[in-house]
């Protein structure tokens, strides 16, 4: 069971409208890529080293990243990326300014005057990257275009005890299909979206406590042996410093039909979001980028 009760700060999915960068230079370059709408490569090559899925972001010193602009109202204006293949895994380093650690999402507040707990809405921090499979892949599940993508969305105290991220789908259409939850899109479309969570065991469920035992408790009991294909992406973020420093890994090929299968060699189209205590609408995302997987310089 997760039983950090550390309060975190009380609050001021994924990826609306957002622009397409290209790869950064420096500023200037960075807004007239935006509006461009070229996207930014990110390269993975072949690592050098065995790559730990820690928080600890030492191995990654020798590995090119970039950095990519987000926008949207979730306080984090934007992310470095850098990207390894080793065997057949992929590892992903991202790394973001965060003036706060928030590790609770929900979480339950004590109160003497009426011997019993309340939900807060304290929120978590939160990471995503979505993997395009299917159809016409966009940044913006709202846009109207019509796809399937895969999600590895890291979550702060619902994921991050178990050392994964929640391994996801999108499936987006303009008809409506079973289990979509129909939706109001970019100049009125409607668009009909599920996010189902990938096979296996259940990730982290909601509690309740009905005896005082501390002043904050959890709101979630996270399963920290969850087996399937929701435990493909392995992930651990550590705050510290004022950022969060974050490791993702998974294999190129689960063999999965709920996963994106990411080219040993090639490319494949992604986008990621930040959330700053923040949920829904409110967060930072970026526009399309370019994961380019290249030969081992080996």
């Amino acid at each position: 069971m997760h039983r950090n009760t550390s309060p975190g700060k009380i609050p001021g999915f994924l990826f609306l409208t957002a622009i397409g960068i290209s790869i950064l230079s420096s500023t200037a370059p960075v807004l007239r890529s935006a509006i461009a709408g070229e996207p930014q490569i990110l390269s993975a090559q072949s690592a050098g080293q065995a790559i730990t899925v820690d928080g600890d972001l030492g191995e990654w010193s020798a590995i090119e990243g970039i950095t990519v602009p987000l926008i949207g109202s979730g306080g984090v204006d934007s992310v470095e990326l850098k990207a390894a293949i080793r065997d057949d895994r992929i590892y992903v380093m991202a790394l973001w300014d965060d003036t706060t650690e928030s590790r609770l999402h929900k979480p339950y507040q004590w109160s003497e005057a009426t011997q019993s707990y309340s939900r807060t809405n304290q929120l978590e921090d939160r990471f995503a990257i979505t993997l395009a499979m299917a159809g016409d892949f966009s940044e913006n599940k709202l846009s109207g275009a019509e796809f399937t993508a895969d999600v590895w969305h890291w979550k702060a105290s619902r994921s991050d005890p178990a050392g994964l991220a929640h391994d996801k789908m999108w499936r987006i259409s303009q008809a409506p299909f079973e289990k979509a939850k129909e939706i109001s899109g970019a100049g009125g479309v409607t668009v009909y979206v599920a996010r189902p969570s990938d096979g296996g065991d259940r990730l982290y469920r909601p509690i309740k406590h009905t005896a005082h035992v501390e002043d904050v408790m959890p709101r979630y009991d996270v399963n920290l042996s969850a087996a399937g294909s929701i435990a493909d992406v392995k992930a651990k973020g550590v705050w510290h410093d004022g950022r969060w420093h974050l490791e993702m890994s998974r294999k190129l090929d689960t063999g999965n039909p709920d996963d994106a299968v990411i080219p040993k060699i090639g490319q494949i189209e992604i986008a990621v979001a930040a959330f700053n205590d923040v949920d829904m609408r409110d967060h930072s995302t970026s526009g399309k980028i370019v994961l380019q997987t290249l030969p081992s310089m080996n």
